[in-house]
């Protein structure tokens, strides 16, 4: 007896999905199953979070999916060489500031410097990479990055990957502290907001926010370093980050201020 037509299609889509590779890999998937138990957890039913999930995939653009692929992938421990080049002292100046540093050589050079991060880490991969969120300026044949901030906001595709990064962050917090508190500890997140902020005040605004929140990370990431140096050997490593950023709502009322109707001169 011969398999019936819907038997065979199942066989057959059940093969397509073995033999397809995902373009998702376990971040993106992680983000993915945080993202839907959240939903869920509001109120959301996993039936109408499929339904919107796939309504938004269905409008995102075919030409995404061929950018992806040439997309230079993000380097986690890229900023952490960053970090180590203005903090610690074999790689500053007597003023200070981080030393120009040859790409291989005795003495200091980027490749050591990435080499403490972690031994498998390519130096001209670091420089590459590096390039692409900081001002690198090139003496000779050493380089020197021209500041401590490391921006990936545009850089061909890199800061897509550090955004899932970051966004999966987010989530891995909103989940935590959805726990009960019995249960674990809750992680810091808090948030600061104004339902009537004056849309002609944001430039100034964030000019301000730019400084203090610079400012705030610069010593929030020097105290994590000073406590990686400090552990004993044999201490359990995590991997830890704070972020700061600011949302802003769209398409919502815009609420403007009455103003007093002018008198009418005779």
């Amino acid at each position: 007896m011969s398999p019936s037509k819907p038997a065979r299609s199942t066989r057959r889509r059940q093969a397509l999905a073995r033999g397809h590779s995902s373009s998702i890999d376990s971040r993106a998937l992680e983000a993915v199953g945080r993202f839907v138990r959240i939903l869920a957890r509001a109120g959301c039913t996993p039936e109408d979070i499929a339904r919107e999930v796939g309504k938004a995939c269905r409008q995102v653009p075919k030409s995404w999916a061929h950018k992806a692929i040439a997309a230079l992938r993000e380097m986690d421990d890229g900023s952490h060489v960053l970090t180590l080049w203005f903090s610690d002292p074999a790689y500053l100046d007597p003023k200070g500031n981080p030393r120009p540093l040859p790409l291989r050589g005795a003495g200091g050079s980027l490749e050591s410097l990435a080499h403490r991060v972690d031994p498998k880490l390519e130096a001209r991969k670091v420089l590459r990479y590096l390039s692409l969120g900081v001002t690198m300026r090139r003496i000779g044949r050493r380089y020197v990055p021209r500041d401590r901030v490391f921006s990936l906001r545009g850089a061909m595709g890199a800061d897509t990957f550090h955004q899932v990064r970051n966004l999966l962050g987010m989530l891995r917090t909103l989940e935590h502290n959805g726990q009960l508190k019995r249960r674990a500890p809750g992680w810091f997140e808090f948030c600061a907001g104004n339902r009537h902020f004056p849309a002609s005040a944001r430039q100034a605004f964030d000019k301000r926010l730019r400084l203090l929140a610079t400012r705030f990370l610069f010593q929030i990431d020097a105290d994590m370093h000073r406590r990686e140096r400090a552990r004993q050997a044999g201490d359990r490593t995590v991997h830890l980050g704070v972020g700061v950023y600011r949302f802003e709502s769209e398409g919502g009322p815009v609420n403007r201020v009455a103003r007093r109707p002018r008198r009418r001169s005779r």
